[in-house]
């Protein structure tokens, strides 16, 4: 079989190669060009196939994957074009989401948006939720700060009240969750670390709680005595 050799890829390509037993599919949604040369391609893959698909059969392909990053070297050999249709907004939704979560303002940018009125909406949503947990309305309040981080997924704050709402339900393993998530946006968030280490002693995960006790005492030395504190109550409870 003849194929393309596909140099130069456009937004919208389908393309296909045979994976024996059957065939695999592709297609173009976006494409990131680098300063080293190097060339990113944000794709949605279909499931394979024993036919060799074509334009008409990939219209209603079913999707395996709504977005997968992949160096764009990957397709300069052994992939055919089939044709080219503009990618509608469900095939984009896994590339938005992407977006969201890796690059705001380009999100922001892409889909039409003003990032200061985003940032007003998810802020109008954190202090509804702050007023809620003041009230004692602890689900209501998780229901709004979850609004807040929908909206502005880097807002570690929001993320920040979650988890420790989360924990006043005792729902330790949410709290967890939160707390990984705001020390991958903010490293130097104390109090996520500091949680992170509570939650696991409360969920019986006692050599994870002390290591995490142990690492604050030099990491936050400002906070040495409260980290010490919890270390030796960690270590006795191992004994």
């Amino acid at each position: 079989m003849e194929v393309t050799q596909l140099i130069a890829l456009t937004p919208g390509d389908l393309i296909i190669r045979e994976k024996k037993p059957g065939w695999i599919a592709m297609k173009i949604l976006a494409l990131d060009s680098w300063p080293d040369g190097e060339a990113t391609a944000h794709c949605l893959t279909y499931e394979s196939v024993f036919n060799k698909p074509d334009l008409a059969s990939l219209k209603a392909a079913k999707v395996k994957v709504w977005h997968a990053p992949i160096d764009a070297k990957n397709f300069n050999s052994g992939w055919e074009r089939v044709g080219n249709t503009q990618a509608t907004e469900e095939e984009l939704s896994g590339f938005v989401e992407y977006l969201k979560h890796t690059d705001f303002p380009r999100y922001a940018n892409f889909t039409g948006q003003e990032i200061s009125e985003i940032i007003h909406q998810a802020s109008e949503h954190y202090k509804h939720a702050y007023a809620l947990g003041d009230q004692g309305k602890r689900i209501e309040a998780i229901e709004e700060y979850s609004k807040a981080i929908e909206l502005f997924p880097l807002f570690f704050e929001a993320v920040d009240n979650r988890a420790f709402t989360y924990m006043e339900l005792a729902l330790y393993e949410y709290a967890l969750r939160d707390f990984e998530v705001s020390l991958y946006l903010n490293p130097d968030g104390m109090s996520a670390f500091f949680s992170k280490g509570e939650c696991l002693l409360r969920l019986g995960k006692l050599t994870a709680a002390e290591e995490i006790f142990a690492e604050g005492i030099s990491r936050f030395p400002e906070h040495a005595s409260s980290f010490q504190q919890f270390l030796q109550q960690v270590q006795e409870m191992q004994k």
